[in-house]
């Protein structure tokens, strides 16, 4: 039975620098104090955001070039993109990950039959696409909080970048389900990181692909800092065997999924399309996500299907969210969109939505405890 999609109960302007390309390509957005980081699915930077009225609208104030903070294997070329898809803000850090896929080219309407196969046929690997690492959070008083390479005591650090990928990689290369999926594109149910979720050094990763069956996947990773090196982080051994990743499969209706935000100790999961698609797009909620001590299939009660959230026809995929609290009222969810409708978009400016989130931690909400 098609399900309504659910109403914003407002929206918030975000504005960004002259000839900026962010708003055409916001691929994940997260809240730190009075401020958003959001990125783009283009380039290699993180924008910071700042608000002056309470939230009701946001405006890019700086710009943080991801290789002045990490050491990317791309160096410094804006036209080596990470593809950020995903950041938490934890413990004074921001984490942020790339999306760590393969791009398949897409034929232009101007192609000719060959041109276009040339295009299909050619596949990208960007070494800035495989970052996880998290960054100090410089919070001083009265001012924003600003990502910077070292802050009392702390020192950005990533996991190791390695030939064709990273650590992470790297340990997937055996694994049963997944290693198959390493070389195949994005959007065509390959390997695509588009999520991250963060509580202390346990770190959730979103997986819009693959998904198996019907089944959505999180990887779950536990990290250290590496003490031979001041640059990088470790995976620990957390899962069977002694494998330093977890799985944890999830039904969302053959979604995959777009984006993660811890709500106390539940996951809320954006779900999309895994192909490169116009929706379904719903928000769930994984309830006790932190409780999980073994690798896992989420379903039944331990899984809610919260909202139904609307979409567009070749535009408006709903990308990114981040938790907003409110005062005096329940919390809100920000939902950003990639390619947006004309509609929302002013100059320099989008549109973002805001949802009403129906949490267990709201008192209005008791009866979802």
């Amino acid at each position: 039975m098609p399900r309504s999609p659910a109403h914003p109960i407002g929206t918030v302007r975000l504005d960004f620098r002259p000839g900026s390309k962010t708003a055409e390509d916001l691929s994940v957005v997260e809240r730190a104090g009075n401020a958003l980081f959001a990125a783009s699915d283009e380039g290699a930077e993180l924008v910071r955001l700042v608000t002056a009225d309470g939230g009701a609208s946001y405006r890019e104030d700086a710009a943080f070039p991801l290789a002045g903070i990490f050491d990317l294997p791309a160096g410094p070329d804006e036209s080596a993109e990470a593809d950020i898809e995903g950041m938490a803000v934890a413990d004074g850090w921001l984490w942020a990950v790339g999306s760590h896929s393969l791009a398949r080219k897409k034929p232009r309407a101007k192609d000719d039959d060959a041109a276009a196969l040339g295009r299909l046929t050619e596949v990208r690997r960007d070494p800035n696409r495989f970052l996880l690492g998290r960054i100090p959070l410089r919070m001083d008083d009265g001012q924003p909080p600003e990502p910077v390479r070292k802050h009392q005591g702390n020192t950005a650090r990533c996991l190791p970048f390695k030939p064709g990928g990273n650590a992470l990689t790297k340990a997937l290369a055996d694994d049963a389900l997944l290693a198959p999926f390493l070389a195949i594109p994005a959007k065509e149910n390959g390997f695509d990181v588009e999520g991250l979720a963060a509580c202390g050094d346990r770190l959730f990763l979103g997986l819009r692909g693959p998904v198996l069956r019907g089944w959505a996947c999180i990887l779950e990773l536990a990290v250290e800092e590496d003490p031979d090196s001041p640059d990088h982080l470790m995976l620990q051994r957390i899962g069977p065997d002694d494998a330093k990743v977890r799985k944890h499969f999830l039904d969302l209706d053959g979604l995959g999924i777009r984006e993660l935000a811890f709500d106390g100790e539940d996951l809320v999961i954006l779900a999309g399309p895994t192909m490169d698609l116009d929706g379904p797009v719903a928000l769930w909620r994984w309830t006790d996500a932190l409780e999980a001590e073994d690798q896992s299939l989420v379903r039944g009660d331990r899984l809610v299907r919260l909202l139904d959230l609307p979409f567009g026809e070749r535009a408006d995929h709903a990308e990114g969210i981040a938790r907003v609290p409110r005062a005096g009222a329940s919390p809100a969810l920000l939902v950003v969109y990639d390619s947006p409708a004309p509609e929302r978009r002013h100059g320099d400016g989008v549109d973002a939505d805001l949802f009403a989130l129906p949490s267990r931690y709201d008192p209005a909400n008791s009866f979802l405890a």
